[in-house]
C-alpha cells in the first residue's frame, strides 16, 4: 500500500521538527535520527504533529501549514544564533594565501628566479624615476634600502636574500600601491611593530617565532600601532587572537567585523574569514 503524500511529508519533517523543538527549548542541538538522545518533555509534541491535529489528521492543508511553520521557526532560530555563528568556522575553512618571502620566487627553466617587482635593489639601480618620485638621489634611495635590509639582518637574523625580499615587499605594498614610489620603513617603525607583536602575540625572539612571522607576512612591518590595535579590537570573541595571528600573520590586516551584516569591507573583515 502506497503512503499518502501528506504522511510522507510528515515523516520527513518529524526528525527536523524534533531537533528544532529541542534547540528552541534551550537544550543542545540534537542531530536528526539520533534515537539515543533523551529529549525534554516540552519537545515531545513538535509543531508538525500539533498543526496536523489542529488542521485535521491526514489533511494536505495541515501538512503544508506544518511545513511553513517549520521553515519560519528555523529562520527565527538561525537569526537568534547569527551572532555566535561562523567566526571560528570561518578560520577553519580559511584558505591561506602565501605572502611569504618565498612567494617572491618563481621557477623558470627549472631554476628559482626572483620576480622583478620584489627586487627593489635592481629597480633602484635601473630606474632613475624611482629616486625622482621619492625626492632623493639614486644613491640616497639605495642607501635607504640597504639601511632597512641591514636592520632585519642584524635585529631579526634574516638571511641576505630574505631581508632584501621582505623590505622590497614592504616598500611596494600589499596591493603594490607604492609601486613606482617605494615606501621604505624606518628602523624605529619596524622596531615599534616588532615590540607590539612580542607583547600581543604568541611569538618570541628566542625561539625564532617572531622571525618566522615576519618571513611569512613581511607586510606587517608597514602597519601602524593604530591599525594593529584595530585588528585586535575587532577580533571575534571565539578566536584566540594571539595564537590565530601568530599561526596566520595575514589576519593582522583584519581590521573590521560586520557580524554578518555586510558593510562592503570583506577583505578587512574578520567575519569573512
Amino acid at each position: 500500500r502506497l503512503a499518502s503524500p501528506e504522511s510522507a511529508m510528515a515523516r520527513l519533517l518529524w526528525p527536523l521538527s524534533v531537533a528544532l523543538a529541542s534547540c528552541r527549548c534551550g537544550d543542545a542541538f540534537v542531530p536528526a535520527g539520533d534515537a539515543q538522545v533523551a529529549l525534554p518533555q516540552r519537545s515531545i509534541a513538535p509543531p508538525v504533529e500539533r498543526l496536523r491535529h489542529e488542521s485535521g489528521a491526514g489533511s494536505q492543508r495541515g501538512t503544508l501549514a506544518a511545513a511553513f511553520a517549520f521553515v519560519a521557526a528555523a529562520g527565527a532560530v538561525r537569526w537568534r544564533l547569527r551572532g555566535e555563528a561562523v567566526a571560528m568556522r570561518g578560520m577553519q575553512d580559511r584558505v591561506k594565501k602565501d605572502f611569504s618571502v618565498k612567494s617572491a620566487m618563481i621557477r623558470k627553466l627549472g631554476k628559482l628566479v626572483l620576480q622583478k617587482e620584489f627586487d627593489m635593489r635592481t629597480q633602484i639601480m635601473t630606474d632613475d624615476k624611482l629616486a625622482v618620485r621619492s625626492q632623493m638621489t639614486k644613491e640616497e634611495l639605495l642607501a635607504d634600502f640597504e639601511r632597512a635590509v641591514d636592520f632585519l639582518k642584524t635585529d631579526l637574523g634574516l638571511g641576505a636574500l630574505e631581508s632584501d625580499i621582505a623590505i622590497s615587499k614592504v616598500a611596494t605594498g600589499l596591493y603594490m600601491q607604492h609601486l613606482g614610489r617605494p615606501r621604505i620603513p624606518k628602523n624605529e617603525e619596524m622596531l615599534t611593530v616588532m615590540n607590539w607583536l612580542l607583547t600581543n602575540l604568541a611569538v618570541s625572539r628566542d625561539d625564532g617565532t617572531l622571525k618566522r612571522l615576519v618571513e611569512q607576512y613581511p607586510f606587517v612591518l608597514a602597519r601602524s600601532l593604530e591599525e594593529l590595535e584595530e585588528s585586535k579590537r575587532f577580533c571575534p570573541e571565539d578566536i584566540n587572537y594571539d595564537i590565530a595571528v601568530a599561526e596566520d600573520p595575514a589576519l593582522i590586516d583584519k581590521t573590521y567585523n560586520c557580524d554578518g551584516i555586510c558593510a562592503n569591507q570583506c577583505v578587512a573583515c574578520w567575519y569573512n574569514g
